[in-house]
């Protein structure tokens, strides 16, 4: 069996066709995974069914071949599909085959190239951790962006990093979709319970329409998910791609009218460039800064509670000293 040097140790069956190279099977136990671009000059193309799942397939076409990925063993790693956290998936043009992270429960975050032609059905079932995903091109661009977000149905975000142009965050609310049954004349209702339902419908056809999903904002509010749209309205205030004047005031608005969801939100990660940006929107009235300080103690989070003291007495001034006679 061949081996290629790499960060991580995995098995890969592949197979060669027309256009490339297909990765049949991919079987590992690290946490992370950082496919490679190419096999022996010629571009992965292609995922097959369950290719991440622990399910193992009953027979391997004609030509199938075997190629080691090794940081320094020479054993093959035994396969846990529940092991993996993160998945840096072939940047060039790539089709994901049906089923293709089946039952990949502890999976977090996918690294997806710009030129995603296909999504499989159920691509993504039973990935119930899976709450990240970076996109090499801008929203706009990605023709499979659609087929991604109807293939899976839990709170994602979506980080778009082009190599030309600035970042892009979208984070879409999770939903529950099931049918019900009338028993007596047999017909099904099919029922749709959510909000992340109506943000993952803005599109023309397969374009993402940034307009339509900034409209979204006010279903969230209506129906009282201000901590989801709190979270929206900061990324797209953090990174404005195509965010229009109207929609702007529409995310201030939103984050000055619910600041405890705000706070909670920034101080519960431990880098403080969201806080830092928020602080600089100046929406923080003194109750809303006490308040943050306290949770900032709370949860010991020194460097938050610095930069939060320090803002309130650059704006509002630092506490007058007493004196006591005793």
């Amino acid at each position: 069996m061949r081996s290629l040097s790499a960060d991580c140790d995995a098995l890969l069956t592949c197979i060669q066709e027309e256009t490339g190279i297909a990765l049949l099977r991919c079987e590992t136990s690290a946490p992370q995974l950082l496919l490679p671009d190419e096999l022996d000059g010629l571009p992965i193309t292609r995922l097959g069914d369950y290719a991440f799942s622990a399910r193992e397939p009953r027979q391997l076409p004609e030509g199938a071949f075997q190629l080691l990925l090794t940081s320094g063993g020479e054993k093959a790693p035994a396969h846990n599909a529940a092991a993996l956290r993160l998945v840096r998936l072939p940047q060039k043009d790539l089709s994901l085959g049906n089923y293709a992270f089946y039952g990949c429960t502890g999976l977090e975050a996918l690294e997806i190239g710009g030129s995603l032609q296909s999504v499989g059905t159920d691509a993504f079932m039973n990935c119930f951790s899976l709450r990240r995903m970076t996109l090499a091109a801008p929203a706009e661009e990605c023709r499979c962006l659609r087929s991604l977000l109807q293939e899976y149905s839990g709170e994602l975000e979506l980080r778009f990093v082009p190599a030309a142009g600035p970042e892009c965050r979208l984070f879409f609310p999770a939903y529950d979709e099931d049918y019900e049954e009338m028993a007596a004349p047999h017909i099904f209702h099919y029922n749709i319970r959510g909000v992340g339902y109506l943000c993952r419908q803005s599109f023309d056809g397969h374009r993402f329409r940034y307009d339509q999903y900034d409209a979204s904002l006010d279903l969230l509010l209506r129906t009282h998910e201000f901590s989801l749209a709190v979270r929206m309205a900061l990324d797209r205030l953090r990174f404005p791609v195509q965010l229009s004047a109207a929609a702007r005031a529409a995310y201030l608005t939103c984050l000055s009218q619910h600041t405890a969801q705000l706070l909670e939100l920034v101080l519960s990660e431990t880098d403080t460039v969201p806080l830092a940006f928020v602080l600089g929107l100046d929406l923080l009235d003194r109750q809303a800064l006490a308040e943050g300080c306290e949770l900032a103690r709370a949860a010991r989070h020194t460097e938050a509670l610095g930069l939060l003291l320090e803002y309130q007495n650059r704006r509002f001034g630092a506490p007058r000293a007493r004196s006591f006679d005793l």
